[in-house]
């Protein structure tokens, strides 16, 4: 259970992400600042703030995806450790980083910050990757 709230907590940031897009495409519709015909293919003009949320939605499917399967593998198996936990939080706390960095628009943002919370986060996943499969293989429950 110890990865329930970590997982809850990338859930809900993907749920907000997922109601704040749709709600920017409508403010956009409702202004008419776009036609729900570039929606089909992203075609046209776009504002800023709408690529960058839009962006921000489609991350949420990329690196975290492997997070998630991690966390579910430690879960069935039932082979981790405190170690393990913290790896998970470490993913979440530099995700968390990212995602509120990432609600600024990014055309004037210091990409540096970005990356270095990005890396962060990737260091722990990765190490929680290694983790499961050399425990896996020491204690052969796989």
């Amino acid at each position: 259970m110890e990865f329930l709230l970590p997982l809850s907590i990338m859930a809900f940031l993907k749920i907000f992400l997922t109601y704040r897009l749709l709600f920017m495409a409508y403010t956009h519709l409702k202004n008419k600042d776009l036609k729900l015909s570039q929606f089909r293919l992203y075609e046209g003009d776009f504002p800023d703030k709408l690529w960058s949320a839009r962006y921000q939605f489609q991350n949420m499917f990329e690196v975290p995806i492997l997070f998630y399967l991690l966390c579910i593998l430690h879960i069935i198996f039932d082979n981790y450790s405190q170690i393990d936990v913290f790896f998970a939080w470490g993913f979440v706390f530099f995700r968390v980083l990212h995602f509120f960095i990432r609600l600024q628009n990014q055309r004037g943002l210091n990409i540096r910050t970005r990356t270095f919370t990005f890396i962060l986060s990737l260091i722990f996943l990765s190490v929680g990757w290694v983790n499961l499969i050399l425990n896996s293989f020491l204690s052969k429950n796989i």
